[in-house]
């Protein structure tokens, strides 16, 4: 048990909340479960979960209901300043927010706390399908911009990704989304990456291209007509790349998430992509390559490429 963080979310230090949290589950045997006082609010439960809380419990509902505040799924609002209701519970259908505020003051508390318990479990409820869907990250991620305190949460996530993922299934039945650069340190991306920076090639020659519109890549009409173009092709070792996901050996492009995810389709900042970064060098160490083929007019490419022995022949795929 994890006693009260309630002073900690009073003011904001969502942080020292996600610390505590994995503090404490990093010197408990990973079959004790954890139950986490005093932290029943929308705000905190996906994190809670996501950091490894079992349960918990809160008062909140009716400690916010007697200060006559009302429970949304990023904060809290006094009820003097809503306009109009953004809930369809039983509470906010039966009253508008003038009706309510207009009730006796022991039944507007009571009304007020069965919503506020009433959205606690609907957040309840949110976290559970998100994690029957596999997405729970997402979901966190989403939450977590809901206040900038509550985003500093997600540091704490990326810096104990490697603890986190002990904890984490290493396949999933459904593709995983993949947004900016905290997506990196996921610990379904942290696992490919372990496997990749493993991988060694009897080839001498490397040709690295973005990922195929198919997956995995080997099904490509791209893979296809690379194939096709390259004379020499077969002495090629072939790597898809993905900022998040780093190489993708087409070989195993076909396992979770190499073939399972998406991607948005941006221009990164490869500076901020610092576990490509090690997979690269790691991949290189690896592996005795003396050519590499690329797209030399792919900026993210050029940037690590650049790294690289001057005994490597750098050539141009196009």
């Amino acid at each position: 048990m994890l006693g009260s963080p309630v002073e900690f979310m009073e003011s904001y230090e969502y942080r020292l909340l996600a610390q505590m949290i994995v503090s404490a589950k990093k010197q408990m045997p990973e079959s004790v479960p954890l139950h986490l006082f005093g932290a029943g609010h929308p705000l905190t439960i996906p994190f809670a979960v996501a950091l490894g809380c079992d349960s918990f419990d809160s008062a909140s509902y009716m400690l916010y209901a007697k200060q006559l505040r009302y429970i949304t799924e990023d904060g809290t609002r006094y009820l003097s300043d809503i306009e109009i209701f953004p809930c369809s519970c039983e509470i906010c259908r039966k009253y508008s927010p003038e009706q309510l505020r207009q009730l006796e003051e022991t039944l507007k508390i009571n009304e007020l706390a069965i919503h506020n318990l009433y959205a606690i479990k609907l957040e309840v409820d949110k976290v559970k399908q998100a994690i029957h869907e596999g997405r729970l990250w997402e979901y966190v991620i989403k939450k977590a911009r809901a206040h900038p305190k509550l985003f500093e949460m997600i540091d704490v996530m990326t810096e104990n990704s490697e603890f986190l993922g002990l904890g984490t299934p290493k396949f999933k039945e459904r593709a995983i989304f993949l947004y900016d650069k905290n997506d990196q340190f996921r610990p379904e991306i942290q696992s490919f990456h372990d496997i990749v920076r493993k991988f060694k090639s009897k080839k001498k020659k490397l040709l690295i291209t973005k990922e195929f519109n198919t997956k995995p890549g080997y099904l490509s009409q791209q893979y296809l007509s690379l194939k096709k173009k390259i004379k020499d092709f077969d002495s090629f070792q072939v790597c898809q790349y993905s900022p998040h996901l780093g190489l993708i050996p087409i070989e195993i492009s076909d396992i979770f998430p190499a073939a399972h995810h998406e991607s948005s389709r941006i221009d990164y900042n490869p500076e901020e992509f610092t576990e490509f970064e090690k997979t690269w060098t790691e991949f290189f160490k690896k592996n005795n390559f003396s050519e590499i083929k690329f797209d030399k007019k792919d900026e993210f490419l050029k940037y690590f490429v650049k790294t690289l022995s001057k005994n490597i022949k750098k050539k141009s795929l196009v």
